[in-house]
């Protein structure tokens, strides 16, 4: 009886990419130009996006390890749960429960403009925080198995793709909002949780961190992304060998 392969969220992905781009044909642009290939092209751009974040879950995943000098066993647990989990699943993105009680997600949105996030990033950032902060039983369930995050470190990890600064970006998500009366309630909700968020403009500072109520913003940079993608590119050519 043969027995199913292990599913490997960075293999998965990758295997998928690279076939799409083995399969163009360079040599005759008009006969990538048809239906199965454009419907091929619709399903690897979503992807593409899961490879981004991907990237940039590995790559903050790297910098707590190397801050918090994490045991060669502990770090390769934490790959491994980012592996094992496919995309778009309900969960955190990075959840460590020893040494230290981490939890992390991850948002990886082009600026509009390359100049300031849009209503719905922003939006969901802040859905984000409520959910690490578990702040209803919607939450709760989106978290999967765990009930309390009291005793967690929670991050928010956000890749800057433009030309902004990290105190730039991290301003537009602390700027007072204030709610009208006509405000629905699940937009004043959200409201809310904008005095639990702290910027960490290194994540060094880590080390410093106290309040446990708080959800802190971290900053990914390009060359974070860089880094971490050279990695991966490794690991998978040993896995085609």
């Amino acid at each position: 009886m043969e027995t199913s392969k292990t599913y490997n969220r960075t293999i998965n992905l990758l295997d998928k990419y690279t076939k799409f781009i083995k399969s163009i044909n360079t040599e005759d642009i008009g006969n990538n130009l048809t239906l199965d290939k454009l419907i091929e092209l619709k399903s690897i751009l979503s992807d593409i996006n899961n490879i981004m974040t991907l990237i940039s879950t590995r790559s903050i995943a790297t910098k707590l390890s190397d801050i918090l000098s994490f045991k060669n066993e502990d770090r390769e647990r934490i790959f491994n749960d980012i592996d094992k989990q496919k995309p778009n699943t309900n969960g955190f993105d990075i959840r460590i429960d020893s040494p230290v009680k981490i939890l992390v997600e991850v948002k990886c949105n082009s600026l509009i403009r390359n100049k300031k996030f849009g209503a719905a990033q922003i939006n969901a950032i802040l859905e984000d925080a409520r959910k690490l902060r578990l702040e209803s039983s919607r939450h709760i369930k989106a978290s999967k198995s765990i009930q309390d995050t009291k005793d967690y470190i929670k991050i928010i990890a956000i890749v800057n793709f433009g030309n902004r600064s990290d105190e730039d970006l991290t301003s537009q998500l602390l700027r007072e909002t204030k709610c009208k009366e006509s405000t629905n309630s699940a937009r004043k909700e959200r409201m809310k949780v904008k005095k639990f968020l702290r910027p960490l403009y290194s994540l060094s500072q880590i080390h410093e961190i106290t309040d446990l109520e708080n959800v802190y913003l971290i900053i990914l940079h390009i060359n974070d992304l860089k880094n971490e993608l050279e990695r991966i590119r490794c690991e998978y050519s040993l896995s085609l060998k």
